[in-house]
């Protein structure tokens, strides 16, 4: 295997060798890649490095491309840390910044909902304010990663629908998604598990769960006659159309007949079988994996990937996650290795090609390249270039690196042990 391309502008060029490299397709033994501002220019099989190049060895260090994250609201949790504890977003977003190169992550797209009767920063306004804050630091000298944008659009949110009709044609949201939290269907299957989750992170009485609730179940039918307006918008645009928490095989036919592509965050495995069947991507939790379970008894994740019925995983609220799982699916699932990375990589990168080329290493691409240290008891991010400029270098940690292998979980962890007694909040 070789491909190249020929370096432009006399720029400096890197070269990464002396371990196995995984190109977004295939995992080889041994391989390197040349690459500079401009992009890859090089991979091939084979050791050593080619005169005119910087050379880095990576000593047995796993090469791959940056990771590829298309669905994380944990700008929300950074903003507010604490209920009513709130930091200024842009302090919040360049903290989190920093923290995302350290993830290997190389492309994040944050998950910013917009619905009339949330609170908190999922409010209309809010929401637009904090898209034009992301689009603005991933302009700017300051960003480390590429940073896009998920608009998720709640069912029966009037005034929202604007402001996100006007967001698309804008060109600031990437990725759109559509999510109905009516009780009695998709995440919440009963008024329980709602008035659990809007109590619990709004603080709200069973008395206002119960009005909104009645709100969402009385307009529902109305609001996803709406819904087709931002389908036809997303099409028009450009962006790719998700589904969320689909449920039921009738549930998927339909989103899928408005134009979805993927459903993220199935909750019963028909459902997941009903979005492969119509070739639409499946998008799982990277907590799931870590934890070995939904943290609201939905799917399992390590269930629906070993049955072969996803595409890609996400890391939801968690970003240290995204790294981890696909050695978690490797060792506990038996799953291929190439085929878990590849669901953090090229991937979710198929969803955002016709915009933001990324999760592969090819000539021509940009230079998002990985190199990940497999060797301790959990994968550890040593360096990350996006688009070749190198963003992220961790510093000495006192052991020799040693060859690349699968890291050695067992199946009674550290949740299983510590922390089977602890109950979660829902996610939405």
């Amino acid at each position: 295997m070789r491909f190249s391309v020929v370096a432009r502008g006399g720029a400096m060029r890197t070269c990464l060798y002396g371990g196995p490299l995984f190109d977004g397709e295939k995992l080889y033994d041994r391989g390197r890649i040349v690459f500079d501002g401009t992009g890859v220019l090089e991979v091939c099989l084979g050791d050593g490095p080619p005169q005119g190049t910087t050379p880095v060895d990576v000593r047995g260090s796993l090469i791959l491309p940056g990771l590829v994250d298309l669905h994380s609201d944990v700008l929300e949790k950074c903003i507010e840390m604490r209920p009513g504890v709130l930091f200024e977003p842009d302090f919040a977003l360049t903290a989190l910044d920093r923290r995302l190169a350290a993830c290997g992550i190389s492309t994040f797209c944050h998950a910013i909902s917009f619905a009339d009767n949330e609170l908190g920063l999922r409010s209309p306004d809010r929401a637009e304010a904090l898209v034009r804050l992301i689009k603005a630091f991933d302009a700017s000298s300051q960003s480390s990663v590429r940073h896009c944008v998920h608009g998720r659009f709640e069912v029966g949110s009037d005034k929202a629908r604007g402001i996100f009709e006007g967001l698309l044609l804008d060109g600031l949201l990437d990725v759109v998604s559509i999510m109905d939290h009516t009780p009695g269907q998709g995440q919440f299957r009963s008024f329980e598990a709602f008035h659990r989750y809007y109590s619990g992170t709004y603080r709200l009485s069973r008395e206002e769960t119960a009005s909104m609730a009645a709100a969402k179940v009385h307009k529902r039918e109305q609001a996803w006659q709406d819904v087709g307006r931002i389908a036809e918008a997303a099409f028009r645009c450009g962006a790719p159309l998700l589904s969320h928490d689909d449920d039921r095989r009738d549930k998927v036919a339909f989103v899928h007949d408005l134009g979805a592509c993927g459903s993220e965050f199935p909750v019963t495995i028909e459902a997941a079988r009903e979005a492969k069947d119509r070739a639409m991507a499946v998008l799982v939790g990277a907590p799931n994996v870590i934890r070995g379970a939904s943290s609201n008894s939905h799917l399992s994740a390590r269930e629906a990937v070993s049955m072969g019925l996803t595409d890609a995983l996400v890391s939801d609220y968690y970003p240290e996650c995204l790294l981890q799982a696909p050695f978690v699916l490797h060792r506990l699932c038996d799953a291929p290795l190439e085929l878990c990375l590849a669901h953090v990589t090229s991937g979710p990168a198929q969803l955002l090609s016709h915009t933001v080329p990324c999760g592969f290493l090819k000539p021509g691409l940009p230079a998002d390249v990985a190199v990940i240290e497999t060797h301790g008891p959990w994968a550890r991010v040593a360096r990350l270039w996006v688009a070749g400029r190198l963003v992220y270098e961790a510093g000495p940690k006192g052991m020799e690196p040693g060859p690349f292998r699968s890291l050695a979980l067992t199946e009674k962890n550290f949740m299983d042990k510590e922390c089977s007694s602890c109950v979660d909040q829902p996610r939405a």
